[in-house]
């Protein structure tokens, strides 16, 4: 795959964002906020892929904490430890985009790291996960993880009314994460994003009536 051999100092890896996602699905599994480490889930087992995603995380945060070796070292046991938690389980888990930024903003505050307009900051958002590997559910396929079925019936485009407003809620969360207004025209490209996952804004416009009563119904 081309990602695989995506690296560079410039920006965050593609094996760097496949580790936040699974640091961060463990975080989202475990309800204390840090993953613990089941007897079966040895850092020491985990597959080539999964250390040379290690390797790609430590890379990032080296940059990122350059004046912290000791954060570095604890953050990457840390994010080893989430990677063997989510490996060791006997379902694959899954992990929504906006559950991920919002538990991003978590990592971010304990990391003493803020997410700043250029700058590359480890864990990546949802955006950039999306734009690496070309929809959320392409990225968590990557990450070893389940795909989103997002209320839709097999092999068709058809959602209910709860697909909707679970659309629009994540799409406001989205937006908050990123700091962009929700306007329609954002919404446009996320759907476009989201291409199969989510209804398409015309869809969205048709269904609520206008695009501010679909705000609405969901604010």
């Amino acid at each position: 795959m081309d990602w695989m051999s995506d690296t560079g100092r410039t920006h965050t890896s593609s094996l760097a964002v496949l580790g936040a996602l699974l640091f961060i699905t463990a975080r989202s599994l475990d309800s204390t906020g840090a993953p613990g480490i089941p007897a079966s889930a040895d850092p020491a087992k985990l597959s080539p892929t999964d250390r040379e995603t290690l390797a790609e995380v430590e890379s990032a945060l080296t940059v990122q904490l350059e004046d912290s070796a000791t954060s570095v070292t604890s953050t990457l046991a840390e994010v080893a430890a989430a990677v063997a938690y989510v490996r060791g389980r006997a379902e694959i888990p899954s992990l929504t985009a906006s559950r991920y930024d919002k538990l991003r903003k978590s990592v971010l505050d304990d990391l003493g790291a803020t997410s700043a307009q250029g700058a590359t900051i480890w864990p990546p958002t949802s955006q950039t996960a999306v734009q690496r590997f070309g929809s959320w559910n392409e990225a968590l396929k990557a990450a070893g993880l389940a795909t989103n079925k997002i209320g839709r019936a097999k092999g068709q485009l058809r959602f209910d009314s709860a697909a909707y407003d679970k659309a629009i809620a994540e799409f406001l969360a989205d937006c908050e994460s990123r700091g962009t207004a929700a306007t329609y025209k954002a919404y446009t490209e996320y759907a476009a994003e989201h291409k199969g996952e989510v209804p398409s804004a015309a869809a969205v416009r048709k269904f609520y009536g206008s695009w501010n009563s679909a705000l609405a119904a969901v604010g």
